[in-house]
């Protein structure tokens, strides 16, 4: 008989994380099993189980992980540098989550929309530099795991909010909810800071509401459905 399936998706998942957080990438398959000593199938179970629960996603053959959200092992636009580590985050949001897991100073290397100029958005001691840069989000929260990818791929940095509207019209995609970076920080921080915790748990509907009013976004385009 396996390690049961709670107990070792929970190990699985905290191996993933702690390898991100320290070689900057996930662990292969086989270092998960060595480490859960577990058969790699019952690995291979416990990752689907994750994905399904929207805590990983994998490769199209399950056999290996490509984003343990905030962090990417595929290249990204948002480079993350501490002190002590180099990671590419999945989006805007998620690029400010590494700092908010890491706990650590943090400068995100970027380009405004994805290719405009050079973008820095630095964190320390705990806070986000206010450099009047934003970050745009264009899915109403309830239709962002319709297409994740899609979602996340369009979670980008401004340099200004009035930069967003020309963006928008040039690449034919909707002008969704435009955030300063005060506001972007406070998600980031509650959505991410806790992932490196063996018993993390997501956020609860109600939690995520909560997250969104605490950081001023109300309204249709922030309800979860």
């Amino acid at each position: 008989m396996g390690e049961p399936i709670g107990e070792l998706t929970a190990g699985v998942r905290h191996h993933v994380y702690e390898s991100f957080v320290a070689r900057g990438h996930p662990p292969t398959l086989q270092e998960i099993a060595d480490r859960a000593e577990a058969p790699a199938q019952e690995v291979v179970r416990a990752l689907v189980h994750l994905e399904g629960g929207r805590a990983l996603i994998l490769s199209p053959a399950r056999d290996r992980v490509l984003v343990a959200p905030p962090f990417s092992a595929i290249p990204t636009p948002f480079w993350v540098e501490t002190a002590d580590g180099s990671w590419w985050g999945n989006c805007a949001w998620e690029s400010l989550g590494i700092a908010a897991l890491v706990k650590q100073d943090a400068v995100i290397r970027t380009s405004a929309g994805a290719h405009g100029r050079p973008l820095e958005i630095r964190v320390a001691d705990a806070e986000v530099a206010d450099s009047g840069a934003v970050m745009h989000v264009p899915v109403p929260a309830a239709r962002w795991w319709d297409d994740v990818r899609f979602t996340c791929a369009n979670i980008l940095f401004f340099a200004a909010d009035r930069d967003v509207h020309e963006w928008s019209a040039r690449h034919d995609i909707p002008a969704g909810s435009t955030l300063d970076l005060q506001q972007a920080w406070s998600l980031a921080q509650d959505w991410f800071s806790g992932r490196l915790e063996r018993d993390w748990k997501r956020l609860s509907p109600t939690e995520a509401a909560e997250s969104f009013r605490k950081a001023g976004l109300e309204g249709p385009f922030w309800k979860l459905g």
